[in-house]
């Protein structure tokens, strides 16, 4: 993971761009519109508008580079969209420079994000501004437009096969997961941006224009969560309001100053941006409003306005991101740097729990955050050749080391970058998630970080996993939420403060 040239390759781009003048590629003065452009906002753009649009850019810059990354299961394809100045690097060079990566509209019923991928794409394609251009040069910026394209075509949330992709991003079940896996693996991006919608709004308790999220998953390193943090509270909501949006933090419905109850946004790690946090990456969530709103002015209740004004505030967060990471680069590559080798003595002394369930924080008044599960951390896991067989292609995609067991089989050391995946994918007691029942072992001889290669000494005999522990919780205080809500008026306080772990609900 360590990235020698990064440095040197950033300073040489710096310095060519002081040299040259930058100059505008291809047609700056006519550039290739969406459909929604096209159309005034009335409707979104289909699949063959946007196949055609990026056909176009790509054809007209050399600035940007199209690339079919996989298909779904309706044979639509899946792109990748990459940005660079004067041209993209390849992946090879992309991963000692900085990488900044927009998934876009994994659930086919929420559009906003889609276009405003499509429009900003195509902005950073022509623009002539020396800034940009200069981040062009030092950074590789990745762009999946529509990781969803069957579900946008039925409108529905789920992929054709009937899953939800932002559940998916452990098990790498779809297509369209697995895509997005192969990005994070080959490129490996300091941050990730996961565009979403929200709605209906809750009237002054839920009803900003942008809600945001970070890694939360407690597995996560604490650097990455905390600089997520920062980024959502420190940077982005600041830099919206500047241009006019309200942001607050996704899942949590609040009364006034009060966070009374959280509906949505656990540490669930199959959702892209906790598992983006597992993969070293400040995995964000962005959420716009879908809910018309007056306040916004009399042209809200239309449905174009509605619509412009949902894509215009996506557009506005991924400027704030590019802002976040030019200003905050080297932080960034260093957390990353730091947090796979925190991880990898992590493994390799089985220095920290393993965390199922839960999240970072609870900070409503119900207390009504899924409750945690610790568990003492193995050394590693070993694999029957079947069990191999059924995982081999996501522990690969999760950049996963094996080594071969004598007899058949493998081992999967806790001792690599993969350290905080590993036991959610191969622990039984991870009820919700695990993809197969390895056999957790407690002694391991001491080795190097798992690397490819022949099998080494037999392995220890391993002892008993012990059995899984739930963390101390504290002490409901429904009492107070409901009197909160009945504050506000909210009729249905019951309802909302009741809370399904693993719902498909918003993000």
């Amino acid at each position: 993971m360590a990235r020698p040239g990064r440095r040197l390759l950033s300073a040489v781009a710096g310095l060519a761009l002081l040299v040259l003048v930058p100059l505008p590629q291809g047609n700056a003065a006519d550039p290739p519109q969406t459909g929604f452009e096209a159309n005034g906002g009335t409707a979104w753009t289909t699949h063959e508008e946007e196949q055609a649009f990026l056909t176009a850019v790509d054809a007209a810059t050399d600035r940007v580079e199209l690339e079919v990354i996989g298909q779904t299961a309706d044979g639509r394809p899946l792109h990748l969209v990459r940005l660079g100045f004067p041209r993209p690097r390849s992946a090879a060079v992309a991963r000692t420079e900085p990488v900044e990566l927009h998934i876009c509209t994994q659930h086919g019923n929420e559009a906003a994000g889609r276009d405003a991928c499509l429009s900003y794409l195509r902005d950073l394609a022509f623009t002539t501004d020396a800034t940009l251009l200069k981040q062009m040069a030092e950074t590789t910026i990745l762009f999946v437009p529509t990781v969803s394209p069957d579900g946008r075509q039925n409108n529905a949330r789920a992929n054709t096969e009937g899953i939800d992709i932002n559940r998916d991003h452990l098990n790498l079940q779809s297509p369209e997961s697995r895509a997005i896996a192969r990005v994070i693996l080959n490129y490996e991006p300091e941050i990730s941006v996961d565009h979403h919608e929200y709605g209906p709004a809750v009237p002054v308790a839920y009803d900003d224009e942008v809600l945001y999220l970070w890694p939360r998953n407690l597995n996560v390193d604490k650097e990455i969560r905390d600089l997520g943090i920062e980024f959502s509270k420190e940077s982005l909501n600041p830099c919206l309001a500047d241009q006019g949006y309200s942001s607050d933090e996704y899942g949590l419905v609040a009364a006034g100053p009060v966070d009374v109850t959280q509906t949505a946004g656990d540490g669930d790690e199959g959702i892209a941006r906790n598992l983006a946090g597992l993969r070293h990456t400040v995995g964000i969530l962005i959420e716009s409003g879908v809910t018309q709103n007056l306040l916004n002015g009399p042209g809200e209740v239309m449905t174009a306005e509605n619509q412009k004004r949902r894509v215009a505030s996506q557009m506005a967060t991924i400027g704030c991101t590019l802002t976040f990471v030019r200003e905050n680069a080297a932080r960034l590559v260093a957390a990353q740097q730091g947090s796979v080798a925190r991880k990898i003595a992590e493994g390799r002394d089985q220095s920290a729990p393993v965390y199922l369930q839960g999240q970072d924080e609870d900070t409503t008044i119900t207390g009504d955050a899924p409750s945690t599960v610790e568990i003492e951390a193995p050394c590693a896991y070993d694999l029957t050749a079947a069990q191999v067989k059924e995982v081999a292609t996501t522990l690969d995609l999760q950049g996963i080391v094996t080594t071969p067991r004598p007899g058949g089989g493998v081992r999967v050391s806790m001792a690599q970058a993969g350290e905080p995946v590993i036991p959610l994918l191969l622990d039984a007691r991870n009820e919700d998630r695990a993809a197969t029942d390895g056999t957790p072992v407690m002694v391991c001889p001491a080795s190097a970080p798992a690397k490819p290669g022949p099998a080494g000494p037999a392995p220890a005999e391993p002892r008993p996993a012990p059995a899984a522990q739930p963390r101390e919780q504290l002490p409901s205080t429904g009492g107070l939420a409901a009197t909160a809500l009945a504050g506000i008026g909210l009729a249905a306080a019951a309802g909302v403060v009741t809370r399904r772990r693993r719902a498909p609900v918003g993000e």
